[in-house]
């Protein structure tokens, strides 16, 4: 289950380098197992108040210094990079105003949507009484990552992030929802860049009835939406592109999407894509294959 380290009162407040010195040294392939060596010394971290408020000022006077508007995300941004180890600050709000408002915020905080991470995570609450979050644990190894495919998982507990706790999230175990705080709140990550892990999507799940749902709203779905949307006025100009994407790309429900592109643009090219499915081998893209031909023989 996902590991946690309750909250110390005698923290003696740690230096950002500190922190990450001892990651280098404790991380030797397994980031879980350094994330739980060096727990202690994140804690104190997240009670460093000058390091806290130097990175809010930092994110402050980057905004104040924009020329034009570029990508932004309110609730959560780097502080830290020192590789493979970054350190991502996390800003909670609960939900206050009209109804818009509040879904708008929703949508945001990413509150209500239960999801695994295809990466190591270690987590401190350092302000406000912190989200709460409803764990379970499953099998990402046990599911092939369709829209509504069954998946057995297995309710952990409810918990919150109050200051000073530290939980670490075990990468496609640990799959858990998060819901508003009573106050703004804010936490404190510690990442570790890890490929092997990385290259194997994120999933997000119904919790009603226990199955993977799509999300169009993160950089995997908005990629999938635009190349299922591209199928329908690609030209052969297009072709070799969307083939290029299907082949090439490293996350499969991205290649799977490309695939669905082509057979909506291409159908004569079902043979092409069944040789290339074959040679793919994973369950998404075989799967939409599989479909592409099975609604072509029913036409």
């Amino acid at each position: 289950m996902a590991i946690s380290f309750e909250a110390k009162n005698d923290a003696t407040p740690a230096a950002v380098e500190d922190v990450i010195d001892a990651a280098r040294k404790a991380y030797t392939g397994d980031a879980v197992e350094a994330m739980h060596r060096i727990a202690g010394m994140f804690q104190a971290l997240g009670a460093n108040r000058a390091f806290l408020r130097d990175a809010l000022l930092a994110e402050l006077n980057r905004i104040a210094g924009e020329q034009r508007l570029a990508s932004f995300a309110p609730q959560s941004f780097i502080i830290h990079r020192a590789p493979p180890f970054s350190l991502r600050l996390n800003l909670w709000l609960p939900p206050v105003g009209s109804a818009r408002k509040v879904e708008q915020e929703a949508r945001i905080y990413s509150y209500g949507r239960a999801h695994d991470h295809n990466f190591s995570l270690l987590t401190v609450g350092v302000a406000g009484p912190g989200y709460r979050t409803r764990i379970y644990e499953y099998d990402c190894r046990a599911i092939k990552g369709y829209c509504g495919e069954p998946v057995d998982m297995t309710f952990l507990e409810d918990t919150m992030l109050p200051p000073g706790k530290a939980m670490i999230y075990r990468p496609h175990q640990d799959l858990h929802v998060q819901l508003p705080p009573e106050q703004p709140s804010m936490s404190l990550n510690l990442l570790v860049e890890e490929k092997d892990i990385v290259d194997t999507p994120q999933y997000f799940f119904d919790l009603d009835t226990s199955s993977v749902v799509l999300m169009n709203d993160n950089e995997v779905g908005r990629r999938a939406s635009f190349l299922e949307a591209v199928g329908h006025f690609a030209d052969e100009n297009c072709a070799s592109l969307l083939f290029d994407v299907a082949r090439q790309n490293p996350n499969p429900t991205i290649r799977a999407a490309a695939v669905h592109a082509i057979v909506t643009a291409f159908p004569d090219r079902q043979p092409e894509l069944e040789s290339l499915a074959r040679a793919d081998g994973h369950p998404l893209v075989l799967r939409e294959t599989r479909t592409a031909a099975s609604e072509a023989g029913s036409q």
